[in-house]
């Protein structure tokens, strides 16, 4: 008779050992990777936006649309579940683009409900809050290639970086030491602090690039806000 021989109790914890090291080893891999992802589909959802406005320069002459009331004609937020009436709203012909994987699933861990995560360069466009300093024509900006058009906001504020969180369709980048509002900080974040990543943003020539929010401590981050 052959008798059957299972494994030790020793020896199926060594197996569960090397599984939980194998575990430990790939899941943050694997979470980064998911993560990446998201954040070059969030970088092309940009990118659209950037032909959208594009589309809209060409109509109207090159000048931009009021940097408050663009998405929605009485201002709006990012919640607003009623359909946008603003003036770049019939170019946004996919209506898929227009909110960031990250930022839905940060938004909803905080409570919130986001249907739209993009802001204009409030320095783009008559009537926002920079008022006349801000540039209403696209011919006014000197450097389009170093210049943001539309990037991703932070939802909530940083001490010394921000004193405001996502509240309207406009990111108001104020000159140094301003504190108003804050690029995002919540991809390529470093050991998983949401208040050291970077954002996405596309330019007012079309391309898109990254950003680190913390760049605004010393101003660096006014540099791509202003046109001029």
């Amino acid at each position: 008779m052959c008798k059957q021989k299972g494994f030790t109790l020793v020896e199926l914890l060594v197996v569960i050992a090397i599984i939980a090291l194998l575990m430990a080893i790939l899941l943050p891999a694997l979470q980064r990777a998911k993560e990446q992802a998201r954040t070059i589909t969030c970088r092309n959802k940009l990118r659209q936006y950037g032909l959208c406005m594009r589309m809209y320069l060409d109509d109207f002459e090159g000048r931009f649309p009021n940097p408050w009331y663009w998405l929605y004609s009485d201002g709006g937020n990012y919640e607003r579940k009623d359909p946008p009436d603003g003036p770049l709203w019939p170019y946004i012909k996919d209506k898929d683009i227009n909110l960031c994987t990250s930022f839905n699933t940060i938004g909803r861990s905080m409570g919130l409900d986001p249907r739209y995560s993009y802001s204009t360069n409030g320095w783009l466009g008559a009537g926002g809050y920079f008022g006349d300093k801000a540039v209403k024509n696209e011919s006014e900006v000197r450097h389009p290639a170093n210049v943001f058009l539309f990037s991703e906001e932070n939802l909530w504020k940083i001490p010394g970086l921000s004193g405001h969180t996502l509240n309207d369709n406009g990111l108001y980048i104020d000159p140094p030491p301003g504190t108003r509002d804050c690029f995002a900080t919540y991809h390529n974040t470093p050991s998983g602090n949401r208040d050291k990543g970077s954002a996405n943003l596309v330019f007012v020539d079309g391309h898109c690039d990254m950003i680190r929010a913390e760049d605004q401590y010393d101003g660096g981050n006014y540099e791509i806000a202003r046109p001029k």
